[in-house]
This record gives structure tokens, sequence and C-alpha cells, in this order.
């Protein structure tokens, strides 16, 4: 993982910072305490493992104050499957919407040649497990290793020997043969419980088997049983059979008494019904003779229907010829009404058009009046552009501000480069003092060789004469004041050069924060400049606006507008009083009203009385009966001979079924007289019955039993061979079980992990030992222990750190803190080395957080070069300090600072 980009959001003291980190490799991140340094690093840890400083599950304190919503966005590069490098992109947001609810988003993308796609799971959590997945690093790993945050540089070192271990296992990729392990318990407990299955099934078959003996007797004294029980049903049987045949008999001959009650009750429902026919025909008979007796009235009213029907005849003519001249009326009033009707329409239209000419007329002033209206509110508008009183003095004054800022920015750049210059004179500097420290000690470890009694020459490797000797010592003494000298010369110029840069830093803070207001400057006096062209553009085009006005102003008062919608408003009018004229004086539709009296007279010419008509109806409609009395006279006429016939014939359809009754009573007397009889042999039916059912039970529970025993014989056939087949399941559990066994050892801790370990161990440990050389100067060494004996004699595994000196071993915490960091780093850089070449590449990143507090002036300025010594091993290496003098000891500096409005960052 490469970082390029951080952009950052309320996030800790950052309200919103941007960071490029493309073309860097080796830089220092620096600022005051509590500026803001560290919160960088914890805004990647953040983006990409959802992890920082505060205590997990804690993301509320990561929040800027007072704001309620939390953003990172991180941009680096990597292998991506297993191909070449791209660019990836995790943006993760956090927003609290009220006390409770609280909404998080995560974005995992990388770019391709039609942009960003998108790599997110279906969750946060499976989004944040792709992350982990393609990076191959959670964050406990890559905390101990590729980051020292700060107040944690010994993450590794003092954690305990099975958690360094297990980071060690992590890094080495030894989680698998966790899993693999963990199958192979898993396996092996599933083994051993089928084994125990086996042996618990094969118990029980044996016991199964041993009761063979008491199913063979129980199966003999079954079938000695059943054949018992199958005489006992025989018997019974025959008994039963002869007393069904019985029953048979009696069941027949109530279906007998059943069919003749029914047939006795259909034939007494048959008589009375032929009773109630030849009642009804009586009645019809003596109907019909009331009507005979009535004959020659109901012939007298026929008569006189038929007359008031002749008469009705003649008046309804009349009514025809009524009602034909009455439609014609009708068609010359509807003519004359649609006529009128017409006219009328013709008014309403021309009052439409009427309404809308004045509607037109109205628009057409109502449109200059709001020409006149738009154009004074332009004047309103323009006028606002106009500049103010003080506008000129303004402008002179930032102009002067720009000028003044325009001078501080050559100020700046001078300042830059004579502080480039200082920098570089006081690098040269200090190496030659470290130069001439080594060849000081040269020389001091040359002069107590000299002083000794027995002195030998450097260069011939014999002894000195006593002249020879003091010689030496003087050229020497010589040689060493003189180096002490220089040495002290670049110490002071080094102070004075420091003291100078410090002068110039503070010098260019102050230019700095006087330019940050250049461009706002120079953006203010563009808009205020444009601003009076905009003035002078907008008094010109106000007095042609007021010119408008006044035109629009004399055409309304004279009425100039609208000259052809006036002329046909007033033809309009005229229109409307001509039709309305007509209409008081009937003067339209002359040929209508002359059909219309000719209609009249003849009416009064045809002579009709509705009333006289009217009354005849009334008395056709009272005599309207007749003729159905007439009908139904002739009805009765023909009927009553019809009735007379028709009750001779029922009275002797009744005497025979009187006669069929009496018959079926002495059959059904005769039927039930029968069955009497029988009965008194069906009392000992049940008791058969139950004693057949008995014997049956018997029989049926005998050769259950026999079937039972033969099945439970069966069955141990079947389980002798399924013991044999459980018998050879057995015997490969057992060899698959031992096989797991080893597995379970091999995959183990103590196993092919241990050797891993063991084989990698050697490699750490050189790496370390490497780069700690470097640093204390070859005084320090370090060992890891992988075993440890315990106070029982046992060898236990560990992984103990053992540091020595030139002292000897002592343990971590008795050492000063300097040298702690020392080991610190070597360590968590052999780490980082680990990391990389676990996953086949190169080291990309390493991070160190305030690491230089507790180290003296060499121990820093060793530990400076040692991270210069390793920089060709890491793709990016970011310092972070606030020591004054380690701010420009890498070629690129990230200055973090601190306003009342948050943190910023500049990249210098």
């Amino acid at each position: 993982m490469i970082p390029e980009e951080l952009h950052l959001r309320n996030f800790l003291s950052h309200r919103e910072s941007d960071l490029d980190l493309r073309g860097v490799h080796i830089a220092s991140l620096v600022g005051d305490n509590g500026a803001g340094k560290s919160a960088l690093l914890d805004g990647i840890t953040w983006a990409v493992w959802g992890r920082a400083r505060t205590p997990y599950g804690h993301d509320d304190e990561l929040v800027h104050h007072g704001e309620t919503t939390v953003e990172v966005e991180f941009v680096f590069r990597m292998p991506y499957q297993g191909g070449e490098e791209q660019r990836f992109r995790i943006l993760r947001r956090r927003e609290k919407q009220s006390r409770r609810a609280v909404v998080s988003m995560l974005d995992f993308q990388v770019q391709s040649e039609t942009g960003w796609r998108a790599l997110n799971g279906n969750s946060v959590r499976d989004t944040q497990n792709r992350i982990i997945e393609h990076l191959g690093l959670d964050y406990d790993t890559f905390i101990n290793s590729a980051y020292l945050r700060q107040g944690h540089a010994d993450e590794f070192t003092v954690q305990t020997p099975a958690d360094r271990k297990r980071v060690l296992g992590v890094i080495l990729g030894l989680d698998q043969w966790e899993r693999y392990a963990e199958r192979a318990r898993q396996a092996l407990t599933n083994v051993q419980a089928q084994e125990k299955e086996l042996v618990r099934r094969l118990n029980e078959i044996e016991k199964e088997l041993a009761r063979r003996a008491e199913y063979q007797a129980m199966l003999t004294q079954a079938e000695t049983e059943a054949q018992e029980a199958a005489a006992q049903v025989q018997q019974a049987q025959e008994e039963l059979n002869a007393l069904m045949r019985v029953q048979e008999q009696v069941v027949a001959l109530r279906r007998q008494i059943e069919e003749t009650r029914h047939r006795k009750d259909e034939d007494l429902a048959r008589l009375t019904g032929l009773q109630q026919q030849r009642n009804h025909h009586q009645e019809r008979r003596e109907t019909y003779q009331k009507l005979l007796e009535q004959a020659e009235a109901i012939e007298s009213r026929l008569q006189a229907y038929q007359v008031a029907l002749d008469e009705e005849r003649a008046w309804s003519e009349k009514l025809g010829q009524a009602a034909r001249l009455q439609e014609k009326k009708a068609q010359a009033e509807k003519t004359l009404a649609r006529e009128a009707d017409k006219l009328r329409e013709r008014i309403r239209v021309l009052e439409r058009e009427m309404a809308r000419k004045e509607k037109a007329l109205a628009a057409l002033r109502s449109s200059l009046e709001q020409d006149i209206r738009e154009k004074q509110g332009q004047i309103r508008t323009l006028q606002d552009r106009l500049p103010s009183a003080e506008f000129s003095s303004i402008l002179e004054n930032l102009e002067e501000q720009l000028e003044y800022a325009t001078q501080i920015a050559q100020e700046l750049e001078h300042a830059r480069a004579d502080l480039q210059q200082s920098q570089l004179n006081r690098t040269e500097l200090s190496e030659r003092n470290r130069q001439l420290k080594a060849l000081m000690e040269e020389t001091k470890e040359r002069l107590d060789a000299l002083a000794q009694a027995e002195a030998i020459c450097p260069l011939c490797r014999q002894p000195l004469t006593p002249v020879h000797q003091e010689e030496l010592l003087r050229q020497l003494q010589s040689e060493g004041s003189a180096m002490a000298e220089e040495h002290r010369g670049n110490t002071q110029k080094i102070r004075d050069l420091q003291a100078q840069e410090a002068g110039l830093e503070r010098q260019m803070r102050e230019h700095d924060q006087t330019l940050r207001t250049r461009t706002r400057l120079e953006q203010q006096i563009a808009r205020m400049q444009q601003q009076l062209e905009q003035a002078e553009d907008a008094r010109q085009r106000t007095s042609a606006i007021e010119v408008e006005i006044a035109a629009c102003q004399a055409q309304i008062e004279a009425g100039d507008y609208g000259q052809a919608e006036h002329e046909m408003l007033n033809q309009v009018k005229a229109n409307i009083a001509d039709i309305e004229k007509q209409l008081v004086t009937d003067d339209y539709a002359r040929e209508a009203r002359a059909a219309l009296e000719k209609v009249l007279a003849e009416l009064a010419d045809l002579g009709y009385d509705a009333a006289a008509h009217d009354a005849l109806k009334a008395q056709a409609r009272a005599l309207a009966s007749a003729e159905s009395d007439y009908r139904e006279l002739e009805k009765a006429r023909v009927g009553v001979q019809g009735e007379e016939e028709a009750l001779k014939r029922l009275a002797l359809e009744c005497t025979a079924q009187e006669q069929r009754l009496a018959q079926l009573a002495l059959d059904l007397d005769a039927q039930q007289a029968a069955i009497a009889a029988l009965l008194p042999q069906l009392e000992t039916l049940p008791q058969i019955q139950q004693s057949v059912q008995a014997a049956r039970n018997k029989e049926v529970s005998a050769r259950q039993m026999v079937g039972a025993a033969r099945q439970q014989l069966a069955a141990l056939d079947t389980q002798e061979r399924r013991m044999a087949q459980l018998k050879e399941q057995q015997m490969g559990l057992s060899r698959r079980g031992a096989v797991l066994k080893e597995l379970r050892e091999a995959f183990g801790v103590n196993g092919i992990p241990a050797m891993i370990i063991e084989h990698t161990l050697p490699l750490f440990e050189l790496e370390a030992n490497r780069l700690l050389e470097q640093l204390s100067g070859g005084r320090m060494h370090v060992r890891f222990d992988t075993q440890r004996e315990t106070k029982s004699g046992s060898i236990r595994e560990t992984l103990d750190i053992l540091i020595s000196d030139e002292k000897g071993s002592r343990p971590y915490e008795n050492y000063s803190g300097g040298e702690q960091f020392r080991v610190n780093f070597a360590i968590r850089v052999a780490l980082a080395r680990l990391l990389a070449q676990r996953v086949g590449m190169r080291p990309r990143a390493l991070f160190v957080d305030e690491g230089f507090g507790s180290l003296d002036t060499d121990g820093r300025q060793r530990l400076v070069e040692a991270v210069k010594a390793v920089q060709d091993d890491f793709d990016l290496i970011l310092v972070i300090t606030h020591i004054e003098e380690l701010r420009d000891a890498f070629p690129v500096r990230i200055q973090v600072s601190k306003t009342e409005t948050g943190s910023f960052v500049e990249l210098l």
C-alpha cells in the first residue's frame, strides 16, 4: 500500500485538509505539539480499518468540535489481483443525525480505464472485509510493523511472548495453519463421535443376537396357539351362519312390511286427491249454473257497449284531424321561436365580440403601463449598481495593500533562497564535524597507544624510541588541537546558522500570513474595477430608458393605441341595436306567421268537442267488461255438461281405491305375524357373534405373534450382516483418526508454524541487528529465543527478546528511553521487511510518529542516518517530529499548522 492522496473533512483538528504524496519518497511531517500531525496518520488508519487512537467504538471523538459529519478519502496504489499496480480509493463517512441515530458509509473503489469501479460488499462489514482481503493486512499487524505510533513505538516489544508470536504468525501468514489445525480438530472430533456411535450400535446388535433362542421358542408356541384358534373359529362360524339365514328371512319380511305400508300410504294419498278433485268439479258446476241464470242481462250490456264504441270512433276521427292541425300550429310556433333564438344568439355573439375588443384595448393599455413599470424597475436596478461615495477611497486602499503584498512576496522568495543556502551550509558543517569527531576519536586512541611505555609505530609496527615517541605525540596533539579548534568553530557556525534559519522561518511565516490575503485583494480589486465599468454603462442605459418611458406615457394619455379595435367595437354596437329592434317589432319570419294564422282558422271550423269525446270514452270503459262476461257465459253453457261427466268418473275411481286399501291392511297383518314367529330364534345371535369374534381375535393375535417372531429372527440375520459392515467402518475410522491426530499436531503451534518461525527468526534477527548496529554504533545486539526451560525442567514455546551491549545482557526495561527506541525501531523495520517478503514484494511505506524525543543529539543523528539508509527499501517514509533541528533533515517537509478555524497542511 503506497499512499498518494489524503482528504480530511471535520476529522479531529482538521476541518478541511488535503495532502498529495505523489512523487514523495522520504519526508518529515513537522509542526508544533497539538498541531494535528498524528491526525493525518489516524485519518489513514480510520479510512482503511475504521480504527484510530481513540478506543474502538468511540468514533464520536474523531468529529471536529461543533460538527456532526466526519469524512476521510484515502487514495493509494497496490498490485491488483496479482497483476500490475492500480490506484484504489477508500471513502469512509459518518454522520450523526440525532442523539442516537448514526449513519455510516464505506466505499471501496479501484480505478480502471473507464473511471472508478466499486468493489463494495452488501454491507459496511462486508466492504471492510474486502479491504482487508485485498490488502492482506489487518490493523493490529500494521501498527506492529510499518507504523510506529506516537507513544507506541514499543507496541511489539512490550507485548507478551504469546502476542508477539501471534503478530509474527500473522506477518508470516501462519494463520492459514491455524485454520488447517482447526479443520483437523473438527474432523477428528467428528471421527471420534462416529467411532463412539459405532461402538454403541455394535453393543446393541450383540445384545439383540443373544436373544435368538428366545425368539425361536416364541415362534413354536405362537404357531400351536394359531392352529387351536383356527379350529374354534370354524365351529363358531357354522352356528353363526345358521342364525344369519334366519336373520335374512326377518329382514326380507320387514322389507315387505315397509313396502306394503308405503303402498298403503300412496293409495290413501291418491284417494284424498280424488276426493279433492270431486269437490273442485262440484264448485265449478255451481259457478256455471249461476252465469246461465244472468244470461239476459249480460247480452243487453254487450249491445250497449257496441253502440258506445261506434260513437267514440266518430269523435276519434275528428280528434285525428285536430291533432294534425295542432301539429302544424306547433311547427309554425317553433319556427317563430327558432328565428327569435337565432336573433338573440346573434346578439350574444356580438356582445362576446364587443367584450373581446374591450379586453384587447384594456390589454394594450395594460401592456403600455407594464412596460413603463418594467423600465422603471430597470432604472432602479441600474441605480443600485452605481458606486457609493466612499467607493474610490476603498479601491485606492486595496491597491496600496496589494502593492505591499507584492513587495512581501519578493522578500519571501529572497528569504526562502537564503534559508535553503543556510540549510545547505549547515548540513555540510554537520557532516564535517561528524568526520572530525571520528578523526579525533581515532587520534585519541593513537595518543593513548603512544603514551604506553612500549609504544609501537603505527606504520612499521616496530617499537618506538623515546625521541620518536615524543615527536609523534607532539605531532598528534597538534593535529588533535587543530581538529578540535575547527570542530568548535564549525559548531559555533552551526548555531549561528540555526539562529539565522530560525529568524528566516519566523519571517517566512509572517510573510506567509500576509500573502494569504493577496489573492483575496486581487479578487476584490478586480470586482471593484468591473463594478466601475458596469456603473458607466448603467448611467447610459438609464438615460435611454427614461426617454422610452416618456414616449409610453404620452401614448397612453392621447389614447394613441388600438385604432382598429376601436372601429370594430363601434360597428359591433350598431349591429346589436338593429337586431334588438327586429325583436321588439316582430319584424322576422313572416311566412311562418301567415301559416300559423291559417291553422288557427281551420281548427275553429272543425268543431271538435273534447268534453263529449271524453264522456263517450268513460262510458265505453264502464261497459268494457261486457265482452268478457259474454265469453264466460258461452263457456258456462258448454262446461256444465263436462263437469257432470267428470263427477261420475271420480265417484267410480274413489270406490276402487277404497277396496285396494282394505286388501293392503290384510297383507300387512299376515307379514307381521310371520316376523313374530321368527324373532325368538334370534335371541342367541349376540352371544354367537361374540364367540366368533373372540375366536377370530385369538387367531389374529396368535398369527401376529408368529409373524413377529419370524420378523425378529429375520432381523437378527440382517443385524449379523450389518455388524460385519460396522466393524469394517470402525477399522476405517480408527485409521482416519490416527491420521487426523498427526495432522492436528503438525498444523498446531508446535508443528509446521513453529518450524517456519524457527526458520524465519534468524533472518528477522539478522535484519534487526543490521539496523540496530548502525543505530547504536555497533554497541547493541538483539536475540530472539523461541524456547524456555520451565522450573519443572520441561521446554515451553515462547518468543523472548534478549538485548545485550558491551556491558552484557540486560532486561529491556533497564535500558534508557533512547536505547529502547533504537531497539524498537530496528525491530519494527525488520517486521515491515518481513511482512513485505511474505507477500512477495519490497516494503511499501514506513511511518515513524514522534520517535526522537527520547534520543540525544548523537542518537537523533544516527536515527536520521538509519532512516536514510533504509530509504531504498521503501516507496514512502514519513517521519513525524516537532523537534526543530530535525525539520530539515529530510528532502521534503510537510508543514502542519493550527489556526482558530482548524489545522491545515502545506507541502514544502
